[in-house]
């Protein structure tokens, strides 16, 4: 796809958060549960925003308590009962808000879905259907699935960005020390807020990835290797 064709399409932002299927002492793949999904459908031509959605998972957040107290970030739980009850976060079961993101995809005709370190969010998805059901499937079906940690090179690797961080300790422990690629960093470095930190909750997490992907697109480079994969 060239440069002047993505610029003309639509993208899906999603993330998700996660409780362990067992305690484990780090992330560890296919140990992950979603119980938290947010998405933003955005042009990158204009910067539009088409769609957004909230949404807790009905049979992970409210059916596994046990494994939610093992959630990353878990002192939030509280803030997800008050968005409830304020209507902030709707809560529909795991096939349900599937179902919504597949075809909010294909009304907009989305291109890509894009997530940032996707592995993570794919992984996470496909592992929350096989716990629920029994079986291995691939959750997001044919749609494209793009890394905007990747798509963010565009800007990252950059002698600025890599001054960025190593004036204010955003490396890696790395021989030798590498830029840190986290949402966090790279949006603090887009906004210059060095005081940002980010919410860790899925919907308020798209937003600050989507503003990722579009400082991607503004740079006018070439993106490398922003396809993942498939869902």
């Amino acid at each position: 796809m060239n440069e002047v064709t993505a610029m003309k399409t639509r993208l899906l932002v999603l993330d998700t958060e996660t409780c362990n299927i067992e305690k484990l002492d780090k992330v560890t793949p296919g140990n992950n549960l979603t119980y938290d999904i947010g998405y933003s459908v955005v042009e990158p031509a204009t910067g539009a925003v088409i769609a957004e959605k909230s949404y807790i998972v009905r049979e992970i957040f409210f059916g596994e308590y046990e494994r939610m107290k093992s959630c990353y970030y878990a002192e939030k739980l509280p803030r997800y009962y008050a968005d409830i009850a304020t209507g902030s976060r709707e809560i529909k079961g795991f096939c349900e808000i599937l179902m919504d993101i597949i075809n909010t995809a294909r009304q907009e005709n989305v291109v890509a879905i894009v997530a940032h370190n996707a592995r993570f969010d794919v992984d996470a998805l496909n592992t929350t259907f096989k716990f629920l059901y029994g079986f291995y499937c691939r959750v997001l079906g044919d749609f494209e699935i793009w890394d905007s940690m990747k798509m963010a090179k565009t800007f990252t690797e950059t002698t600025t960005y890599h001054k960025y961080c190593e004036e204010r300790g955003y490396m890696t422990k790395h021989k030798p020390p590498r830029v840190r690629m986290t949402a966090e960093i790279i949006y603090r470095f887009i906004t210059g807020d060095d005081e940002f930190i980010e919410s860790h909750t899925a919907f308020e997490d798209t937003m600050i990835e989507r503003e990722i992907v579009l400082k991607a697109y503004r740079t006018h480079r070439k993106m490398e290797k922003i396809l993942y994969g498939r869902g």
